[in-house]
Parts: C-alpha cells; sequence; structure tokens
C-alpha cells in the first residue's frame, strides 16, 4: 500500500488543481450573473442538490468506484449546507463523500490545504471539527452553477 500512496497523492493533486481551473475559469464569465433570471424556477441551490442526486444515482445505477467524486460531492454538500444555514461537521462530509472515511479524510484535508474549504474546531473539544466553503471557493461555486443555468436556459450558447 505505501507504493500507492504518492500515485494517490498526484491523482488527487491533478483533480483539485481541475477543480480550482475550472472554478476560475467561471469565475470570468459575465453570463453567471443572469443565470437566475434566464432560468426562472431552478436557483443554483437546487441545480446543487440536483447534482447531487444526479451523482448518487450515476453511482447507484453503474459503478461506484468507477464515478466516485468525493471533491465534488464534499463541495457540493458544504454549498447545500452553507445556504440551508446548517453547520457540517468532518464526519457528516465524510459520509457525504461516497468514499470510505479514510480517504474522504485525505479528500477534506487537500481542500483545506488548498484553501477551499475551511476547518472550525470546538473550542470544548478540539477533536470536533467543522467544516466550511472558503468565500472564494462559494462564489466561485456560485458562478458555476450559474453559468449551468445560463446553458440550460440557452443550449446553443458557448
Amino acid at each position: 500500500m505505501g507504493n500507492h500512496r504518492p500515485d494517490l497523492q498526484h491523482e488527487f493533486d491533478e483533480r483539485l488543481t481541475d477543480i480550482k481551473r475550472l472554478f476560475s475559469e467561471v469565475a470570468g464569465r459575465s453570463a453567471a450573473s443572469s443565470a437566475i433570471t434566464i432560468a426562472p424556477g431552478l436557483t443554483p441551490l437546487e441545480l446543487a442538490r440536483l447534482i447531487l442526486w444526479a451523482r448518487g444515482l450515476l453511482e447507484i445505477q453503474l459503478n461506484p468506484e468507477l464515478f466516485a467524486n468525493p471533491a465534488l460531492n464534499i463541495l457540493l454538500d458544504l454549498y447545500v449546507n452553507r445556504a440551508e444555514g446548517h453547520r457540517v461537521s468532518t464526519s457528516a462530509a465524510c459520509t457525504a463523500s461516497g468514499v470510505p472515511t479514510t480517504t474522504a479524510l485525505r479528500w477534506i484535508n487537500a481542500l483545506a490545504k488548498r484553501g477551499m474549504v475551511v476547518k472550525h474546531g470546538m473550542p470544548s473539544d478540539k477533536r470536533f471539527t467543522f467544516l466550511e466553503l472558503s468565500e472564494e471557493t462559494a462564489q466561485s461555486l456560485d458562478k458555476l452553477l450559474g453559468v449551468i443555468l445560463a446553458r440550460l436556459a440557452d443550449p446553443a450558447a458557448n
């Protein structure tokens, strides 16, 4: 197992780099600001919920090992909970990831290392932490979901 760890870390780094790149690209698009009015009835929050549902369905119907994307699941789950005003414990984020706890914890730590997720410890119990999206990541997800909504409203758009 020790021989696979560098490969796994490399995969983490590649996926997270891709996610941050996508967020950066999407953040520069101006179409996102008007997406909510273009696609009435479907908000970024509802779209995030729909994506989480569809990802779960994909994993159930096909192969969870092939379609697991714990970073995306964690980020979307934190996005939904942020919008609903709920705090998310590390253990809840691990469950939302759809992968074993040890794998989820590696992803959470990788997301935190990149500043995409912020950890908040409980003063009364240092072993217990809550997670939240960084402000930059939350804004990037808002824009990403807005661009998707705009595309749904106008499928011919680039």
